[in-house]
């Protein structure tokens, strides 16, 4: 696609803050002229997310001196002085999630895959349901498990339906049940001017993504009961996967339908002649861009208000694990509801009541643009922080077993504005553990400080040659945070675990020796080179190699960043003492040793100490075939015109007796 080389404004609207990014012509590349960030102006009074980019382009008028608005408006195309802009190039995170319910044959497979696939983009489940619950228990009261599953769907309203589940040339019966009872939330009852009840169709949009040979009876069952579309299977057989054509059919969705809602979008394509894309498709760009290009392992993180999201790119792959409503802001309800408080808690170095911290984050969740006013202000954020992300890899750990990356870009407004690098270093290691399976020698971290990821990935789209040079000129040079070795085997804490060399070139050598238990640094400026050389102790390894063996880099392969070499000799998964006082002695020591905080513990010691597990890893289960192929039961027929009494009736009969031997298993 032809493209326009000219001055450039890349506007990236999230839920708090729009940040506008103006890029032009210098030496030949497209580079980074200025930048300015307002409140967003999505929610009342503006309702219009153009007033906040008109405000940050006058802004950067002021910065760069150069004529960007003319009467109130953006000055297009730009003049011969340089002044104005050729195009504006959006993005966003602020259109709300997309709601899903999940109708599927079991928990533990179809579900399970259904689930992997919804969070392609800014989605949330607000149900599931499942065949396996049926069999559980099919009456409370007088109300059977159908009417309760119909009731509860028709009081949700989602934005789609996903249907799911039957192996290939497997269960179709059950598969179609689930499409009558999704079919049944279609009716609307109403009284009319005679006062005669109505029921009226609202048809719902539904995927498909089940049994290929149960299609046609699916189709007739939801025929002119819902907007239905038609996707792979997405669990063809027991050991396979396949996400991506439902991943795909989500996120297009998602922009047909609930991207336009932004408030402003209208307004905003007449300013702009580049489509509006989300800030999830234009991470996952880049992402893939950055593993292909330079033939790594890449995990981008991305922690915001509302959205939390990790995606994890290698030559040939992609997962994206994207968790709408759960972020460090207004996304804390969602964070809340998956996590606790007391989950957020065990990462404080301070005492504090759960009634204290409940309110500490539920007016965090009101009134989120507001700034930490203290140090603790700030440690409960990357508490948050650790929470938030600590889910979405979860999530990417529950679909790789071996989860393996050796380069991760991490971006969010919490990290990026963390008063030192150390605190986003350790926060970003709590939140990952990366483990010493996921390289063979070290993971670097870099910190998107000027908040170009999105950006860099919306101009993919339609100029590619400067989504390059801003990645490569301006993102990559801010800011390079550490060089991480992990250390992994077993010792008593406080005896040595690794002893790491650090030789830069044409400069001074450092060695440090890390015990288990402990994080340790070796400063290594940014723009230098050094030779790293580890020699870890009989039964510690570093990555993959044996335990005991000693392990060197080449000469300057090691870049300066930030922090330099981190050693984290800590274990897997982290284990934090129940015990309070040695629970937030040992988190300041790490803060500490990380050059995050100075001097002695300044808090005094709490009484009581929440204690949850602190391992984020997920260990998947092998789930049953019986429940994926489920029982052939006949499925019900309609009849005459539609009819919401006659079809709970005909469900009913198929459900509540359930054959001999369980609802689900094989005869």
């Amino acid at each position: 696609m032809p493209y326009n080389s000219g001055a450039l404004l890349v506007a990236d609207i999230g839920n708090v803050t729009t940040r506008v990014t103006l890029i032009d012509m210098v030496d030949g590349e497209m580079r980074l002229i200025g930048q300015a960030s307002v409140p967003s102006t999505t929610e009342p009074p503006f309702e219009n997310a153009v007033i906040g980019i008109l405000e940050a382009a006058t802004q950067l008028s002021d910065m760069t001196g150069r004529q960007l608005m003319r009467d109130g408006s953006l000055l297009l195309p730009q003049t011969n002085e340089r002044d104005g802009i050729n195009s504006v190039v959006p993005l966003t995170s602020a259109s709300p999630p997309m709601s899903i319910v999940i109708a599927a044959l079991s928990n533990e497979m179809s579900a399970r895959s259904a689930t992997r696939a919804s969070r392609s983009t800014y989605t949330t489940i607000q149900q599931t349901i499942t065949l396996d619950d049926a069999a559980g228990g099919a009456h409370d009261g007088d109300r059977s498990w159908i009417e309760r599953q119909v009731q509860t769907l028709m009081g949700l309203q989602p934005d789609l339906v996903i249907i799911a589940g039957g192996l290939e040339d497997g269960a179709q019966d059950a598969l179609v049940r689930l499409a009558h009872i999704v079919g049944l939330t279609a009716f609307t009852t109403r009284i009319d001017a005679e006062g005669q009840q109505r029921q009226d169709v609202n048809k719902r949009r539904v995927l498909f993504a089940g049994n290929s040979f149960a299609r046609e009876r699916v189709i007739e069952a939801l025929s002119s009961r819902a907007d239905l579309q038609v996707i792979e299977n997405v669990r063809p057989g027991l050991a396979a996967e396949q996400l991506e054509p439902v991943r795909q059919a989500i996120a297009r969705l998602y922009n047909e339908v609930v991207l336009p809602t932004l408030p402003g979008a209208a307004a905003l394509r007449r300013v702009s002649s580049a489509p509006l894309v989300t800030g999830s498709d234009a991470t996952g760009v880049l992402t893939r861009f950055v593993a292909e290009h330079y033939r790594r392992a890449t995990l981008t993180v991305d922690c915001g208000s509302a959205n939390t999201a990790a995606y994890l790119a290698s030559t040939g792959q992609y997962t994206p694990v994207v968790f709408g409503g759960v972020g460090t802001g207004y996304g804390l309800g969602g964070l809340l509801t998956e996590r606790g408080v007391a989950a957020i808690a065990r990462w404080l170095p301070f005492a504090i009541s759960e009634r204290d911290l409940t309110h500490w984050l539920l007016n965090k969740m009101l009134r989120p643009h507001l700034v930490p006013a203290s140090r603790e202000d700030v440690l409960i954020e990357h508490a948050v922080a650790r929470e938030a992300l600590g889910l979405a890899l979860a999530a990417l750990r529950d679909e790789h077993l071996n989860l393996a990356y050796d380069y991760v870009l991490a971006s969010g407004g919490v990290l990026a504005n963390a008063p030192q690098a150390g605190l986003a270093a350790l926060t970003l290691l709590d939140a990952l553990q990366p483990s010493a399976e996921e390289s063979v020698l070290a993971i670097e971290l870099h910190l998107d400080t000027l908040g170009l990821v999105g950006s860099c990935g919306a101009l993919a789209f339609s100029n590619p040659d400067a989504a390059l040079t801003l990645f490569e000129r301006d993102l990559l040079r801010n800011t390079p945070l550490a060089t991480c070795v992990v250390a992994l085997g077993g010792g008593r804490p406080g005896e040595a675990a690794i002893e790491a060399e650090l030789k830069e070139v044409g400069g001074q050598t450092r060695i440090l020796t890390v015990n288990h238990g402990e994080i340790g640094r070796l400063p290594l400026a940014p723009g230098r080179r050094a030779q790293l050389t580890l020699r870890p102790t009989g039964n510690v390894r570093i990555g993959r190699n044996a335990a005991g063996e000693e392990v060197a880099s080449e000469v300057a392969a090691i870049s300066g960043s930030a922090l330099g070499v981190i050693i984290d000799a800590r274990g897997r998964p982290l284990r934090l003492p129940e015990e309070p006082a040695g629970r937030q002695k040992l988190l300041w020591e790490w803060l500490v040793a990380i050059g995050a905080m100075h001097g002695a513990l300044p808090y005094p010691v709490a009484e009581v100490i929440p204690s949850p597990p602190v391992s984020i890893s997920t260990a998947p289960t092998t789930p049953p075939a019986a429940a994926e192929n489920g029982v052939a039961a006949s499925a019900p027929t309609p009849a005459g015109p539609p009819s919401l009494e006659n079809d709970l009736e005909k469900l009913r009969q198929s459900i509540e007796e359930p054959k001999k031997g369980g609802f689900l298993r094989r005869k």
